[in-house]
């Protein structure tokens, strides 16, 4: 299996901002990359530990997380500076709360990236998980001008993610909107510019927003609470009426439909 042509996106446990999932179906903005950007044979040992064991982490089965850190241990054994397995260490560590021992893996992966967009997108990742917003959004900068990088939309939704978290509202419409100037498919930077309009009570503009979005990705329960709170908003009863059925229906006992009840 060669992982630069797959360009597997591996799901970390831990979203950097709820908001920026909750409405669309990939459940996590923020993904750890697995391109091989480091130079290395696709059939050296180490690439070939390295693809083990993100086919384990794919797996998702018990025991599997250990399995694959052994994998990405035996890279690190046949090349210590090899950035992208050290990432890939530092995710596992990340996913079992083992952050000292992530944040190390991470600067090494850093350290021996040789300027890999992944690789830095992964630590920016983990930056902003981990509160450091500012930092992050630098790094996520980086991506984007990184001509090795070919999902720009990517990073700049990141970094909207991130900048929503540090609560800059300004900023991270900002970078919403360049990732939809990037791609103007990207589920996350929709949801989120339909999330900030509403938020302003801006109905129009939020309705816009979701009516792209449920183009993109099936609803969930979060947007058709959305789209129940925009049609109210517009005094639109009927249409409004017809979110709040869909979401009775198809999300009964949810989260977004005990906040409407409530």
């Amino acid at each position: 299996m060669n992982i630069k042509k797959l360009i597997i996106i591996i799901i970390i446990s831990i979203t950097v901002v709820s908001c920026a999932s909750k409405g669309t179906t990939n459940k996590n903005n923020n993904s750890t990359r697995t391109e091989n950007t480091d130079q290395v044979r696709s059939d050296s040992a180490e690439m070939v530990n390295v693809d083990l064991g993100v086919g384990y982490l794919k797996r998702g089965k018990d025991g599997d997380l250990e399995i694959a850190l052994e994998k990405f241990k035996k890279a690190i054994a046949f090349n210590p500076k090899f950035g992208l397995a050290h990432s890939m260490i530092a995710n596992v560590y990340d996913r079992k709360g083992l952050f000292d021992s992530a944040k190390k893996h991470y600067d090494l992966s850093i350290k021996y990236s040789n300027g890999s967009p992944d690789v830095i997108n992964n630590y920016a990742n983990f930056l902003c998980q981990r509160g450091s917003y500012e930092r992050a959004i630098r790094y996520y900068m980086d991506v984007v001008n990184n001509p090795q990088y070919n999902t720009p939309a990517s990073a700049y939704e990141n970094a909207g993610v991130c900048a929503t978290k540090a609560k800059n509202m300004t900023q991270a419409e900002g970078f919403f909107r360049k990732a939809l100037d990037a791609n103007d498919k990207q589920p996350n930077a929709l949801y989120n510019l339909m999330l900030i309009h509403l938020d302003k009570q801006q109905y129009l503009k939020a309705l816009a927003f979701l009516q792209r979005l449920e183009q993109v990705v099936q609803p969930s329960s979060e947007m058709l609470a959305a789209g129940y709170k925009i049609e109210k908003g517009l005094k639109h009863d009927t249409l409004a009426n017809k979110y709040l059925t869909k979401l009775k229906k198809n999300f009964p006992g949810s989260k977004p439909l005990r906040t409407i009840n409530e």
